[in-house]
């Protein structure tokens, strides 16, 4: 799996990974077929008008995702098998807010099974671990930080909770910039302290749940949760 960190931060792609997109579409599309050579090093630096340097980073990332391989002094050619491609959280063709958003769906329906399996499965240690992640939370709040890195720390607490080592990796995967911390940036400072306490009070809520077995009440107040993070993240320009 593949995170491509540059839209989700409003951050313009390097050149070699525009190269890059351009050549996987191409591959994708077929204008490249399986077992094919890709044009030389010095006609992609042609094509493109970049240096060298750019085209064999962007070689290098199409060969990491599977799509080309190297035979040394023969050049480069598309992969026989194209079709076991890596999981790409990037927003290719989406505004940042889009990424988001869509970011944000995926958690949904990802966190909100997480939050039914830990009711389930949580260990003492667990409700320890989810308990310890609300206090940091709010000792972030008090200290006037916007605390996502400690929010997304609640929800990976949960995910461990799970006993399921693929919703954990996944979680960490899409990672703390996934919180839409711009979305409480633009808050003004009266308005902050108030979505904040909100927060605190939606994550007791499915901490309460889990910590009491009740598997629906959790998954409800995760599914309440994460619905107004998508609501409010809506609302951010």
């Amino acid at each position: 799996m593949q995170r491509s960190e540059n839209v989700a931060l409003g951050m313009r792609p390097k050149l070699s990974e525009r190269v890059a997109d351009q050549l996987r579409e191409q591959i994708q599309k077929g204008e490249f077929a399986p077992g094919a050579q890709l044009p030389t090093e010095g006609a992609l630096v042609e094509q493109f008008g970049v240096s060298r340097t750019v085209i064999r980073e962007a070689i290098s990332s199409l060969r990491v995702d599977g799509l080309v391989k190297t035979h040394q002094g023969r050049g480069v050619f598309v992969c026989e098998d194209i079709s076991q491609q890596p999981f790409r959280l990037c927003s290719k063709g989406l505004t940042e807010r889009d990424h988001m958003e869509q970011a944000m769906e995926l958690r949904l329906h990802m966190e909100v099974t997480n939050a039914e399996l830990a009711a389930v499965r949580r260990t003492p240690e667990d409700i320890e671990s989810i308990e310890a992640a609300l206090q940091k939370q709010h000792a972030a709040h008090l200290e006037g930080e916007l605390g996502q890195n400690e929010d997304f720390s609640f929800h990976l607490a949960v995910a461990n909770a799970t006993r399921n080592s693929y919703m954990v990796d996944l979680l960490r995967f899409l990672g703390p910039f996934i919180i839409p911390a711009n979305a409480m940036r633009q808050m003004d400072q009266q308005e902050l302290p108030a979505y904040q306490d909100s927060l605190r009070k939606e994550h007791s809520a499915i901490a309460e749940a889990i910590k009491a077995g009740d598997a629906l009440g959790a998954a409800e107040a995760m599914r309440n949760h994460l619905r107004r993070g998508l609501q409010v993240n809506s609302g951010a320009s």
